[in-house]
């Protein structure tokens, strides 16, 4: 077997609960279970950044916001030096709220780049309408451009993506978030491309395929994002938020190695995996083997 275009681990153990409630031990547990060996990539090992405050911000109702700028100013440096080196990033999270950093970078490196952005959740919610205040809760809104300043103009005017270029697949939140207020992006966005986790299980490797060629097509390139949380709570309990209706690791990796393969992908990210939920590190060791099924040929 041989890799794909990526080239680089790196590892950004972030919580945005400001409490280090687990998922930012992510990175060590996947490096333990011997992630960098498998792939055969070399391991630049963690960038400097953390989440510290556990504090709502009243103006913005988000979790730490202070500290979620820096953290993102310190994810967009590190992740633009690999760019500007030329390597092709696997990054290793933590949580979903280091999207705004890497997409800060893509666009200081390359501008316009693509979104596959496999989730559970949409993450499209406000710092008033989220129930926890946790910036990985609207990430997705923020890099569309709703959000406060310093998060949505991060690298210069927003949006950090175009709507038009982000797809998401395999969300099944959206029924609960319309209860709590939260924006809809069908509405707000409505150029972007929705697909929920029922739709993806009719045909996940014909999904993941299109959505690959397309935005292979345009923008010409694109970033992938994975949160697990994505899988259903029965095949992966070893997340903050489970919940019924996800996909399985079969369909996961149908969905998601068409899009691992093409030369158009720019880096992977791959988050919310709670290791204080997996004592004897079976869900690692599953992680792990889903990552080289769809990054190696």
């Amino acid at each position: 077997m041989t890799l794909t275009s990526l080239t680089t681990l790196v590892g950004v153990p972030i919580d945005c609960t400001g409490r280090a409630a687990g998922v930012e031990r992510m990175p060590a547990a996947l490096r333990a279970a011997g992630l960098a060996r498998r792939l055969g990539m070399p391991d630049v090992g963690d960038l400097p950044v953390t989440l510290d405050d556990p504090r709502r911000d009243p103006a913005t109702g988000i979790i730490g916001f202070e500290a979620v700028c820096a953290a993102s100013a310190g994810i967009r440096a590190g992740v633009g030096a690999l760019l500007a080196r030329g390597e092709r990033p696997l990054v290793v999270g933590g949580c979903c709220t280091l999207l705004l950093g890497i997409f800060a970078a893509l666009r200081d490196q390359l501008g316009r780049t693509g979104l596959a952005f496999v989730d559970g959740h949409l993450d499209f919610y406000d710092g008033q309408t989220s129930p926890t205040g946790e910036p990985a809760d609207m990430e997705l809104a923020i890099l569309s451009g709703l959000g406060p300043a310093g998060l949505v103009d991060l690298a210069g005017p927003p949006p950090l993506a175009a709507s038009s270029d982000i797809f998401v697949l395999g969300y099944r939140d959206a029924e609960q978030a319309a209860q709590e207020g939260a924006p809809d992006p069908s509405i707000v966005t409505p150029e972007m491309h929705l697909l929920t986790a029922q739709a993806v299980r009719q045909a996940p490797a014909q999904v993941g395929a299109q959505v690959a060629e397309k935005l292979a097509l345009t923008p010409g390139r694109y970033w992938l994002h994975l949160d697990l949380d994505v899988l259903d709570e029965t095949v992966l309990p070893a997340i903050d938020y489970p919940m019924p209706g996800g996909l399985n690791w079969a369909e996961l990796a149908a969905l998601v190695r068409p899009l691992a393969q093409l030369p158009a992908l720019i880096g992977l990210d791959v988050t919310i995996y709670n290791p204080t939920l997996d004592s004897g590190g079976q869900y690692a060791s599953q992680i792990v083997e889903l990552l080289v099924e769809i990054l190696k040929t």
